[in-house]
């Protein structure tokens, strides 16, 4: 593939060897003549990777190695603003690198963080974060006050979280998909031919402000019945309470409760569900028929119901697309609320293997 000769990729392995970024196993069993072949690996300790992950909920921080495993994980409940967002990295990474007391700092390749939000071109400020209350927030430089010449790459967390599912979760082997996850807020991250797709300025897939309800909720945007109004928790769980309260039932104290009560069938809640199921349906036949994915990937609290799930996917397999989509390609998130996490430190895992030569 490079077109080198032996002796030439041999004395290259050796260098690689020498810097602790490979080592051997043995010698290979075989049944031919002459000198056996050495099988070789990456070292795994040879250096490490940190994701940082900027959540609704949770900041989580996690030290991984060259194949990927994790050595050190942290998690707190996350604040809000620039300057409180700011002392929660510098804890975190703390953290992390005394959990991982072997680890000299030399031996981090890479940086990756993950967020909420719109990041500018050059992939090192938070420009806007609406929930986070972040305003142009230098998180690249903010890190390299503490950590510098350490390679950082800022990306926006549902893409981080579908380029998780790509690189080695539940879309492993497909170039194209769609990825939702649907909880507190809405985000999506797209996969075109194997790579990220944030289109101009980074704004691709922000589809939980499309106005769908003209008659709903003032969203968090400011306008008034967007897609995010209608399906994620926070909402539902309001509109349960004054439905629950309309009818004489007892009134849920939380999102679970609504969710376990609706799997139960108790019927007070299928009006709400039904509104949910039919927004859900027409998120997902927008995507599907923009982007065609061979696979969509839903994160969230939908997972959490069959029932709905169900009803979902048996809707958008009777859709009118224009060739048939079966409901095998709507597909649960593997890594579940830490795919962003994995995300950010599997791009840089990526950025460090990566050999542009040889594509």
């Amino acid at each position: 593939m490079t077109k080198l000769s032996a002796t030439t990729v041999s004395a290259l392995i050796e260098e690689l060897i020498q810097l602790k970024l490979v080592e051997e196993l043995g010698e290979k069993q075989t049944t031919g003549v002459g000198r056996r072949a050495i099988s070789l690996q990456i070292n795994k300790d040879g250096g490490y990777v940190i994701g940082l992950s900027f959540g609704n909920q949770y900041l989580r921080c996690a030290i991984m190695n060259l194949h990927g495993e994790c050595i050190a994980e942290y998690r707190t409940e996350i604040e809000k603003g620039n300057d409180r967002i700011a002392g929660q990295i510098d804890e975190a990474l703390s953290y992390c690198m005394q959990q991982a007391s072997g680890v000299d700092s030399s031996l981090i390749k890479g940086i990756g963080v993950s967020t909420p939000g719109i990041i500018d071109s050059s992939g090192e400020i938070v420009l806007v974060s609406r929930y986070l209350q972040l305003n142009q927030f230098n998180v690249k430089a903010h890190i390299a006050a503490s950590y510098p010449n350490i390679p950082v790459k800022l990306v926006n967390d549902s893409n981080a979280a579908a380029f998780a599912e790509f690189y080695s979760g539940a879309a492993k082997g497909i170039s194209n998909i769609v990825y939702l996850t649907i909880n507190e807020g809405i985000g999506s991250g797209i996969i075109i031919d194997s790579t990220i797709y944030a289109g101009f300025q980074g704004t691709a897939g922000e589809i939980g402000h499309i106005p769908v309800d003209p008659g709903g909720e003032q969203c968090t945007c400011g306008a008034v019945g967007c897609i995010e109004t209608v399906l994620t928790s926070p909402y539902i769980l309001k509109k349960s309470q004054a439905m629950a309260l309309k009818r004489e039932v007892p009134i849920p104290a939380a999102f679970g409760e609504v969710l376990e009560r609706y799997n139960s069938g108790e019927e007070w809640l299928e009006p709400i569900f039904d509104k949910v199921q039919y927004v859900t349906t027409f998120m997902l036949a927008s995507a599907g028929n923009f982007v065609s994915p061979e696979v969509m990937i839903i994160e969230g609290w939908m997972n959490g119901s069959p029932r709905f799930m169900s009803q979902v996917k048996e809707a958008i397999e009777a859709f009118p697309f224009p060739l048939p989509f079966r409901q095998e390609r709507i597909i649960p998130a593997s890594f579940g609320d830490k795919g962003s996490l994995y995300g950010a430190a599997t791009l840089m895992l990526q950025q460090i293997f990566s050999a542009s030569v040889l594509k």
